[in-house]
């Protein structure tokens, strides 16, 4: 387990520090941008210390040094740049975006497993229909373009919740929704899926010989069985659902990560712009290595794999 843990912590900081480069390459040489005129001193530190020692020049490689080196060491962004409080911008920020993206995948998680499994248990009637005939409408409709319909439909028709705000909490239910509808979607379908074959299998059979009610095969059995496929669907779509918020945020005016990049862009700030892609990379970074240790802890097969793969070395 340490083994499989650490293996993914090394190469998640190789592909960040590889995308974060290529990132700093584009967005220095983009005519307009003055990243290439970021120095590469600091305040006496360690990296000082190294440049002078070895007589660095600045250029691409060591500007992107000394801001990596930055961010890592004191979570500073605004170096060489006129956004002097941008670490803390950015900080409250990415509170917020994370707050949207945790209660839009607890909004996954109950509602997809619930409805899943009520389509299952009464699958063939006409709530199974309806459920899965709702689910992949929602699954093919875009994200703005449910925004606005949302919006037309409960805000301006018939008044009932807030276009704009985040202050109370009535403000995330259209967001949550709009950046959880396509997940919730799959979810459902793969947690009917899941149960409706797990009900086919020949030990709920003998359950049922043995005169086990319905609800206990279905819940205690089936919807167990069925889980860990379902929490790997979910696992797999974390990233995209914490870049649906970019388009809630934007959409709905909460001032998030998302809707801070978006306006850098409109307005060329290219420091915004690399500071919040650096973020949003590792934030996607963070979920997936999150989500694998989880679902390595959860899956008994995968962990004895990965266990006996650590014997063998």
């Amino acid at each position: 387990m340490f083994r499989f843990i650490r293996n993914r912590i090394l190469g998640a900081i190789a592909v960040l520090l590889t995308a974060m480069f290529a990132v700093f390459a584009i967005l220095t040489y983009i005519p307009g941008s003055r990243l290439g005129y970021l120095g590469i001193q600091g305040s006496g530190d360690l990296l000082d210390r190294l440049f002078t020692f070895f007589r660095t020049e600045p250029n691409l490689f060591s500007r992107y040094v000394r801001y990596t080196y930055d961010v890592i060491t004191r979570f500073h962004f605004a170096s060489g740049f006129r956004h002097h409080n941008l670490s803390a911008e950015i900080l409250t920020r990415t509170r917020l975006t994370l707050l949207l993206t945790l209660i839009g995948l607890v909004f996954i998680v109950v509602v997809g497993i619930f409805m899943g499994t009520l389509a299952a248990s009464k699958r063939g009637t006409w709530l199974d229909r309806i459920i899965s005939v709702v689910s992949m409408l929602t699954a093919s409709i875009p994200p703005f373009c449910l925004a606005i319909y949302l919006a037309m439909i409960f805000c301006v028709g018939l008044r009932l919740l807030p276009v704009f705000g985040y202050s109370k909490p009535i403000n995330f239910i259209l967001p949550t929704i709009t950046i959880s509808a396509s997940a919730l979607a799959n979810t459902i379908q793969i947690c009917r899926f899941e149960i409706i074959e797990e009900l086919n299998k020949p030990y709920v059979r003998n359950l049922r010989s043995r005169g086990q009610k319905e609800n206990v095969i279905l819940f205690r059995h089936a919807l167990k069985n069925a889980l860990l496929p379902t929490i790997a669907t979910i696992k797999e779509m974390t990233a995209s659902i914490f870049v649906s918020t970019f388009i809630a945020e934007w959409f709905y005016a909460i001032p998030g990560i998302g809707y801070y990049l978006i306006q850098a862009i409109n307005s060329r700030d290219y420091g915004i712009i690399l500071a919040c892609t650096m973020v949003i990379a590792i934030v996607i970074i963070v979920f997936n290595i999150v989500s694998d240790i989880l679902y390595c802890i959860f899956d008994p097969k995968l962990r004895r794999s990965e266990m006996g793969a650590g014997n063998n070395v």
